[in-house]
Protein backbone atom coordinates (compact mmCIF):
# COMPACT_ATOMS: atom_id res chain seq x y z
CA UNK A 1 0.00 0.00 0.00
CA UNK A 2 2.92 2.34 0.18
CA UNK A 3 3.60 2.20 -3.57
CA UNK A 4 1.61 2.62 -6.77
CA UNK A 5 1.36 -0.81 -8.94
CA UNK A 6 4.39 1.13 -11.32
CA UNK A 7 6.42 1.47 -8.11
CA UNK A 8 6.09 5.50 -7.20
CA UNK A 9 5.88 5.94 -3.54
CA UNK A 10 2.33 6.47 -2.56
CA UNK A 11 1.81 10.66 -0.68
CA UNK A 12 0.23 10.56 3.01
CA UNK A 13 -2.86 11.74 1.47
CA UNK A 14 -3.15 9.47 -1.22
CA UNK A 15 -2.56 6.40 1.27
CA UNK A 16 -5.35 7.72 3.95
CA UNK A 17 -7.57 7.62 0.33
CA UNK A 18 -6.26 4.43 -0.52
CA UNK A 19 -7.19 2.97 3.32
CA UNK A 20 -10.95 5.03 3.35
CA UNK A 21 -11.39 3.43 -0.12
CA UNK A 22 -10.86 0.16 1.27
CA UNK A 23 -12.72 0.61 4.39
CA UNK A 24 -15.88 2.48 2.65
CA UNK A 25 -16.11 -0.87 0.34
CA UNK A 26 -15.39 -3.15 3.02
CA UNK A 27 -18.74 -2.29 4.82
CA UNK A 28 -20.69 -0.77 2.22
CA UNK A 29 -22.34 -3.70 -0.39
CA UNK A 30 -24.38 -1.72 -2.73
CA UNK A 31 -26.64 -4.39 -3.64
CA UNK A 32 -27.77 -5.10 0.03
CA UNK A 33 -28.39 -1.78 0.47
CA UNK A 34 -30.41 -1.30 -2.14
CA UNK A 35 -32.33 -5.01 -0.96
CA UNK A 36 -32.64 -3.80 2.38
CA UNK A 37 -33.96 -0.31 0.56
CA UNK A 38 -36.70 -2.69 -1.41
CA UNK A 39 -37.52 -4.58 2.04
CA UNK A 40 -38.22 -1.50 4.10
CA UNK A 41 -40.71 -0.33 1.47
CA UNK A 42 -42.28 -3.41 1.35
CA UNK A 43 -42.43 -3.05 5.17
CA UNK A 44 -44.06 0.51 4.46
CA UNK A 45 -46.51 -0.68 2.50
CA UNK A 46 -47.69 -3.77 4.45
CA UNK A 47 -47.57 -1.29 7.57
CA UNK A 48 -49.55 1.33 5.52
CA UNK A 49 -52.28 -1.24 4.68
CA UNK A 50 -52.66 -2.53 8.47
CA UNK A 51 -52.81 1.18 9.59
CA UNK A 52 -55.80 1.60 6.99
CA UNK A 53 -57.35 -1.16 8.15
CA UNK A 54 -56.69 -0.08 11.77
CA UNK A 55 -58.29 3.34 11.11
CA UNK A 56 -60.90 2.30 9.22
CA UNK A 57 -62.59 -0.19 11.75
CA UNK A 58 -65.09 0.46 13.94
CA UNK A 59 -65.38 -0.13 17.44
CA UNK A 60 -68.17 -1.95 18.83
CA UNK A 61 -70.85 0.19 20.81
CA UNK A 62 -70.90 0.34 24.50
CA UNK A 63 -74.54 0.22 25.26
CA UNK A 64 -74.82 2.17 28.49
CA UNK A 65 -77.82 2.74 30.87
CA UNK A 66 -77.99 5.88 33.14
CA UNK A 67 -79.70 6.51 36.56
CA UNK A 68 -80.78 9.90 37.32
CA UNK A 69 -80.34 11.75 34.21
CA UNK A 70 -82.60 14.15 35.37
CA UNK A 71 -79.99 15.40 37.86
CA UNK A 72 -77.47 16.24 34.88
CA UNK A 73 -79.39 19.60 34.10
CA UNK A 74 -78.67 18.89 29.76
CA UNK A 75 -79.72 16.45 27.44
CA UNK A 76 -77.17 13.34 27.53
CA UNK A 77 -74.68 14.03 24.67
CA UNK A 78 -73.21 12.41 21.68
CA UNK A 79 -70.01 10.09 23.16
CA UNK A 80 -67.85 7.95 20.85
CA UNK A 81 -68.38 4.43 20.55
CA UNK A 82 -71.29 4.85 23.56
CA UNK A 83 -74.99 4.13 22.86
CA UNK A 84 -77.24 5.48 25.70
CA UNK A 85 -79.35 2.62 26.47
CA UNK A 86 -83.40 4.19 26.65
CA UNK A 87 -85.72 1.17 26.44
CA UNK A 88 -86.07 1.78 29.98
CA UNK A 89 -86.37 3.95 32.70
CA UNK A 90 -83.20 2.66 35.19
CA UNK A 91 -82.80 2.48 38.85
CA UNK A 92 -80.03 1.70 40.96
CA UNK A 93 -80.16 -2.01 41.79
CA UNK A 94 -81.79 -2.93 38.09
CA UNK A 95 -78.81 -1.29 36.48
CA UNK A 96 -76.41 -3.14 39.00
CA UNK A 97 -78.07 -6.67 37.75
CA UNK A 98 -78.68 -6.17 34.13
CA UNK A 99 -74.43 -5.04 34.28
CA UNK A 100 -73.75 -8.29 36.34
CA UNK A 101 -75.65 -10.34 33.52
CA UNK A 102 -73.71 -9.22 30.83
CA UNK A 103 -77.06 -7.35 29.07
CA UNK A 104 -75.39 -4.09 29.68
CA UNK A 105 -71.66 -2.85 29.01
CA UNK A 106 -71.95 0.12 31.75
CA UNK A 107 -73.99 2.16 33.72
CA UNK A 108 -73.77 5.87 34.37
CA UNK A 109 -74.96 6.90 37.78
CA UNK A 110 -75.61 10.40 37.99
CA UNK A 111 -75.53 11.87 41.78
CA UNK A 112 -76.03 15.74 40.85
CA UNK A 113 -75.32 18.19 38.21
CA UNK A 114 -71.30 18.73 39.32
CA UNK A 115 -70.67 14.69 40.46
CA UNK A 116 -71.39 11.14 38.10
CA UNK A 117 -69.86 7.65 38.21
CA UNK A 118 -69.38 5.29 35.50
CA UNK A 119 -69.66 1.86 36.34
CA UNK A 120 -67.84 -1.50 34.10
CA UNK A 121 -67.38 -4.58 34.38
CA UNK A 122 -63.67 -4.08 34.13
CA UNK A 123 -61.05 -1.82 31.58
CA UNK A 124 -62.56 -0.22 29.18
CA UNK A 125 -61.55 2.34 26.23
CA UNK A 126 -64.60 4.42 25.76
CA UNK A 127 -64.93 5.93 29.65
CA UNK A 128 -62.48 8.59 28.95
CA UNK A 129 -63.98 9.90 26.23
CA UNK A 130 -67.56 9.46 27.56
CA UNK A 131 -65.88 11.87 30.76
CA UNK A 132 -64.99 14.48 28.10
CA UNK A 133 -67.75 14.48 25.90
CA UNK A 134 -70.09 15.21 29.32
CA UNK A 135 -67.78 17.85 30.70
CA UNK A 136 -68.47 19.54 26.98
CA UNK A 137 -71.96 18.85 26.97
CA UNK A 138 -71.84 20.43 30.70
CA UNK A 139 -69.88 24.09 29.98
CA UNK A 140 -72.15 24.28 26.77
CA UNK A 141 -75.47 24.06 28.48
CA UNK A 142 -73.76 26.76 31.26
CA UNK A 143 -73.04 28.86 28.43
CA UNK A 144 -76.37 28.37 27.02
CA UNK A 145 -78.64 29.36 29.78
CA UNK A 146 -76.74 33.02 30.04
CA UNK A 147 -78.70 35.62 28.61
CA UNK A 148 -76.19 36.67 25.73
CA UNK A 149 -76.26 38.73 22.86
CA UNK A 150 -74.84 36.93 19.43
CA UNK A 151 -71.71 39.11 19.34
CA UNK A 152 -70.75 38.74 23.34
CA UNK A 153 -71.13 34.61 22.53
CA UNK A 154 -68.56 35.43 19.55
CA UNK A 155 -66.41 37.44 21.67
CA UNK A 156 -66.14 35.12 24.75
CA UNK A 157 -64.63 32.17 22.63
CA UNK A 158 -63.02 34.28 20.27
CA UNK A 159 -59.15 33.80 20.61
CA UNK A 160 -56.55 35.92 21.93
CA UNK A 161 -54.35 36.63 18.59
CA UNK A 162 -50.37 36.96 19.46
CA UNK A 163 -47.98 37.96 17.05
CA UNK A 164 -44.20 38.85 17.72
CA UNK A 165 -42.68 41.88 16.69
CA UNK A 166 -38.46 42.40 16.72
CA UNK A 167 -36.73 45.54 17.01
CA UNK A 168 -34.07 43.70 15.35
CA UNK A 169 -35.20 42.15 12.62
CA UNK A 170 -32.52 39.74 11.71
CA UNK A 171 -32.83 38.11 14.74
CA UNK A 172 -36.58 37.18 13.24
CA UNK A 173 -38.07 33.42 14.43
CA UNK A 174 -37.03 30.76 12.68
CA UNK A 175 -39.88 29.22 9.93
CA UNK A 176 -41.87 26.36 10.28
CA UNK A 177 -40.19 24.49 7.30
CA UNK A 178 -36.63 25.18 8.52
CA UNK A 179 -37.29 23.53 11.74
CA UNK A 180 -38.52 20.72 9.95
CA UNK A 181 -35.13 20.55 7.72
CA UNK A 182 -33.51 21.20 11.16
CA UNK A 183 -34.84 18.03 12.68
CA UNK A 184 -34.15 16.19 9.80
CA UNK A 185 -30.44 16.90 9.36
CA UNK A 186 -29.53 16.42 12.93
CA UNK A 187 -31.74 13.03 12.42
CA UNK A 188 -29.10 11.72 9.73
CA UNK A 189 -25.94 12.68 11.49
CA UNK A 190 -27.28 10.88 14.81
CA UNK A 191 -28.47 7.86 12.42
CA UNK A 192 -24.86 8.41 10.85
CA UNK A 193 -23.14 7.85 14.72
CA UNK A 194 -25.08 4.92 15.95
CA UNK A 195 -25.14 3.05 13.33
CA UNK A 196 -21.51 3.45 12.06
CA UNK A 197 -20.21 2.89 15.56
CA UNK A 198 -20.95 -0.70 15.09
CA UNK A 199 -18.96 -0.48 11.72
CA UNK A 200 -16.20 1.34 13.77
CA UNK A 201 -16.08 -1.14 16.38
CA UNK A 202 -15.49 -3.93 14.24
CA UNK A 203 -13.39 -2.03 12.06
CA UNK A 204 -10.47 -1.75 14.68
CA UNK A 205 -11.13 -4.11 16.72
CA UNK A 206 -11.00 -7.33 14.51
CA UNK A 207 -7.91 -6.58 12.57
CA UNK A 208 -6.24 -5.78 16.21
CA UNK A 209 -7.54 -9.87 17.46
CA UNK A 210 -6.59 -11.28 13.82
CA UNK A 211 -2.99 -9.85 14.50
CA UNK A 212 -3.00 -8.52 10.82
CA UNK A 213 -2.68 -4.99 11.93
CA UNK A 214 1.20 -5.19 12.59
CA UNK A 215 1.65 -5.94 9.06
CA UNK A 216 0.06 -3.36 7.35
CA UNK A 217 1.28 -0.74 9.52
CA UNK A 218 4.88 -1.37 8.48
CA UNK A 219 4.01 -0.02 5.03
CA UNK A 220 1.54 2.79 6.39
CA UNK A 221 2.03 5.18 9.35
CA UNK A 222 -0.24 3.86 12.13
CA UNK A 223 -1.93 8.02 11.57
CA UNK A 224 -2.47 7.60 8.27
CA UNK A 225 -4.09 4.34 8.67
CA UNK A 226 -6.04 5.35 11.52
CA UNK A 227 -7.16 8.62 9.27
CA UNK A 228 -8.24 6.31 6.76
CA UNK A 229 -10.32 4.25 8.97
CA UNK A 230 -12.42 7.08 10.71
CA UNK A 231 -12.47 8.68 6.84
CA UNK A 232 -14.10 5.45 5.31
CA UNK A 233 -16.14 3.97 7.90
CA UNK A 234 -17.68 7.58 8.63
CA UNK A 235 -18.26 7.48 4.94
CA UNK A 236 -19.66 4.37 4.74
CA UNK A 237 -22.34 5.13 7.24
CA UNK A 238 -23.29 8.28 5.34
CA UNK A 239 -23.78 5.69 2.78
CA UNK A 240 -25.99 3.95 4.61
CA UNK A 241 -27.94 6.44 6.49
CA UNK A 242 -28.67 8.37 3.18
CA UNK A 243 -30.06 5.03 2.28
CA UNK A 244 -31.96 4.49 5.14
CA UNK A 245 -33.43 8.07 4.75
CA UNK A 246 -34.28 8.19 0.26
CA UNK A 247 -36.23 4.91 1.76
CA UNK A 248 -37.71 6.75 4.28
CA UNK A 249 -39.03 9.83 2.11
CA UNK A 250 -39.96 6.93 -0.79
CA UNK A 251 -42.16 5.52 1.47
CA UNK A 252 -43.68 9.17 2.61
CA UNK A 253 -44.49 10.25 -0.70
CA UNK A 254 -45.34 7.18 -2.28
CA UNK A 255 -47.35 5.11 -0.03
CA UNK A 256 -49.75 7.26 0.84
CA UNK A 257 -50.67 7.02 -3.30
CA UNK A 258 -50.46 3.34 -3.25
CA UNK A 259 -52.95 3.18 0.25
CA UNK A 260 -55.00 5.89 -0.68
CA UNK A 261 -54.05 8.40 1.79
CA UNK A 262 -53.38 11.82 1.82
CA UNK A 263 -49.78 12.36 0.44
CA UNK A 264 -46.68 13.61 2.68
CA UNK A 265 -46.15 17.57 2.04
CA UNK A 266 -42.88 18.37 2.05
CA UNK A 267 -42.59 22.47 3.09
CA UNK A 268 -40.77 24.68 1.05
CA UNK A 269 -37.58 27.04 2.40
CA UNK A 270 -38.81 30.10 2.55
CA UNK A 271 -35.40 31.34 3.90
CA UNK A 272 -33.16 30.61 6.76
CA UNK A 273 -30.44 29.33 4.09
CA UNK A 274 -27.67 30.69 6.07
CA UNK A 275 -29.38 28.80 9.28
CA UNK A 276 -29.25 25.79 7.31
CA UNK A 277 -26.10 25.37 6.01
CA UNK A 278 -24.74 26.47 9.52
CA UNK A 279 -26.07 23.80 11.25
CA UNK A 280 -25.23 21.40 7.93
CA UNK A 281 -21.48 22.53 9.24
CA UNK A 282 -22.06 21.71 12.95
CA UNK A 283 -23.60 18.52 11.82
CA UNK A 284 -20.85 17.09 9.84
CA UNK A 285 -18.26 18.43 12.16
CA UNK A 286 -20.21 16.64 14.94
CA UNK A 287 -20.31 13.24 13.31
CA UNK A 288 -16.10 13.84 12.51
CA UNK A 289 -15.61 14.20 16.43
CA UNK A 290 -17.88 11.18 17.80
CA UNK A 291 -16.15 9.23 15.11
CA UNK A 292 -12.88 10.05 16.15
CA UNK A 293 -13.41 9.65 19.82
CA UNK A 294 -14.60 6.30 19.07
CA UNK A 295 -12.01 4.94 16.90
CA UNK A 296 -9.49 5.86 20.32
CA UNK A 297 -11.89 4.16 22.54
CA UNK A 298 -11.92 0.94 20.30
CA UNK A 299 -8.62 1.35 19.49
CA UNK A 300 -8.16 0.56 23.66
CA UNK A 301 -10.48 -2.44 23.44
CA UNK A 302 -8.52 -5.58 23.76
CA UNK A 303 -11.57 -8.23 23.09
CA UNK A 304 -14.97 -6.47 22.38
CA UNK A 305 -16.90 -9.60 23.78
CA UNK A 306 -15.66 -9.22 27.41
CA UNK A 307 -14.56 -5.66 27.67
CA UNK A 308 -16.08 -3.02 30.06
CA UNK A 309 -15.75 -0.47 27.42
CA UNK A 310 -17.96 -1.29 24.96
CA UNK A 311 -20.62 0.77 26.90
CA UNK A 312 -18.83 4.29 26.12
CA UNK A 313 -20.47 3.43 22.46
CA UNK A 314 -23.62 4.81 23.90
CA UNK A 315 -21.70 8.41 24.82
CA UNK A 316 -23.30 10.16 21.90
CA UNK A 317 -26.92 9.80 23.30
CA UNK A 318 -25.93 12.06 26.84
CA UNK A 319 -25.92 14.87 24.14
CA UNK A 320 -28.81 14.24 22.72
CA UNK A 321 -30.75 13.64 25.87
CA UNK A 322 -29.44 17.18 27.41
CA UNK A 323 -30.72 18.96 24.29
CA UNK A 324 -33.72 17.60 24.83
CA UNK A 325 -33.58 18.57 28.75
CA UNK A 326 -32.52 22.48 27.47
CA UNK A 327 -35.37 23.07 25.05
CA UNK A 328 -37.14 24.88 28.00
CA UNK A 329 -33.90 26.55 29.15
CA UNK A 330 -32.54 27.63 26.04
CA UNK A 331 -31.67 30.95 27.42
CA UNK A 332 -30.13 30.22 30.21
CA UNK A 333 -26.10 29.97 31.10
CA UNK A 334 -25.93 26.54 31.21
CA UNK A 335 -27.52 26.01 27.91
CA UNK A 336 -24.85 28.93 26.66
CA UNK A 337 -22.23 26.43 27.92
CA UNK A 338 -23.21 23.38 26.62
CA UNK A 339 -23.70 24.52 23.00
CA UNK A 340 -20.24 26.09 22.80
CA UNK A 341 -18.67 22.85 24.48
CA UNK A 342 -17.38 20.49 21.41
CA UNK A 343 -18.81 17.10 22.81
CA UNK A 344 -22.45 18.95 23.42
CA UNK A 345 -22.34 21.66 20.49
CA UNK A 346 -23.28 18.84 17.52
CA UNK A 347 -27.15 19.24 19.59
CA UNK A 348 -27.03 22.00 21.77
CA UNK A 349 -26.23 24.02 19.58
CA UNK A 350 -28.79 23.56 16.72
CA UNK A 351 -31.58 23.68 19.45
CA UNK A 352 -30.66 27.03 20.41
CA UNK A 353 -30.45 28.41 17.46
CA UNK A 354 -34.49 27.44 16.23
CA UNK A 355 -35.37 28.61 19.61
CA UNK A 356 -33.52 31.62 20.74
CA UNK A 357 -31.32 34.34 18.97
CA UNK A 358 -27.46 33.37 19.22
CA UNK A 359 -24.99 35.67 19.49
CA UNK A 360 -22.32 35.19 16.67
CA UNK A 361 -18.98 34.96 18.78
CA UNK A 362 -21.08 31.50 20.28
CA UNK A 363 -21.23 30.34 16.72
CA UNK A 364 -17.46 31.09 16.07
CA UNK A 365 -16.43 29.66 19.19
CA UNK A 366 -18.56 26.45 19.10
CA UNK A 367 -17.66 25.92 15.26
CA UNK A 368 -13.63 26.62 16.41
CA UNK A 369 -14.40 24.36 19.66
CA UNK A 370 -15.02 21.65 17.49
CA UNK A 371 -12.70 21.95 14.37
CA UNK A 372 -9.76 21.52 17.56
CA UNK A 373 -12.00 18.49 18.98
CA UNK A 374 -11.49 16.88 15.75
CA UNK A 375 -8.35 17.41 15.03
CA UNK A 376 -7.09 16.31 18.62
CA UNK A 377 -9.82 13.46 19.03
CA UNK A 378 -8.26 11.72 15.69
CA UNK A 379 -4.47 12.68 17.30
CA UNK A 380 -5.04 10.84 19.94
CA UNK A 381 -7.05 8.02 17.89
CA UNK A 382 -4.00 7.51 16.02
CA UNK A 383 -1.06 7.92 19.16
CA UNK A 384 -3.42 5.36 20.70
CA UNK A 385 -4.11 3.04 17.68
CA UNK A 386 0.03 2.92 17.28
CA UNK A 387 0.96 1.86 20.97
CA UNK A 388 -1.74 -0.58 21.57
CA UNK A 389 -1.92 -2.09 18.50
CA UNK A 390 1.16 -4.19 19.98
CA UNK A 391 -0.19 -5.26 23.13
CA UNK A 392 -2.57 -8.19 23.06
CA UNK A 393 -4.27 -10.23 26.19
CA UNK A 394 -4.35 -6.84 27.92
CA UNK A 395 -6.10 -3.56 27.55
CA UNK A 396 -4.26 -0.17 28.51
CA UNK A 397 -4.72 1.24 31.73
CA UNK A 398 -5.64 5.32 32.21
CA UNK A 399 -1.44 5.68 33.25
CA UNK A 400 -0.48 4.16 29.72
CA UNK A 401 -3.12 6.11 27.90
CA UNK A 402 -1.65 9.30 29.67
CA UNK A 403 1.37 8.46 28.55
CA UNK A 404 0.82 7.61 24.95
CA UNK A 405 -1.39 11.20 25.09
CA UNK A 406 1.66 13.09 26.12
CA UNK A 407 4.21 11.40 23.69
Amino acid sequence: MGRRAGGDRMTRLQQTLEVAKWEFNRFVKWRQQFIGLAVMFAFGVGGGMIGKAIKGSKSKEAVVAVVGAENLGFSLPVAANVRWDSTQVWNADGARTALANGDIDGVLLVASRSEAKVLVPKRAAWTEPLGAALNVARQESAIAQLVLTPEQRAALFAPLTVTTDFLDQSSAAVAKSTRIFVFGILGLGLLMLFSGFGTMFIGITSEKTQRVTEQIVAMVPPQTWMDGKILGLAGAAAAGSLVFAAGFLLIGLLLPTLIGASALSIPPIVSDYGTLLLIVVITLLGVAMWFSVMAAIAATIDDPNSSTRSILLFLPMLPSGLALMLVSKAETSIAQIFSMFPLTAMTVLPMRLMLTTVPWWEVVVALLGLLLAVWMFRLLAGKIFSAAILMHGKEPGVRELWRWMRA
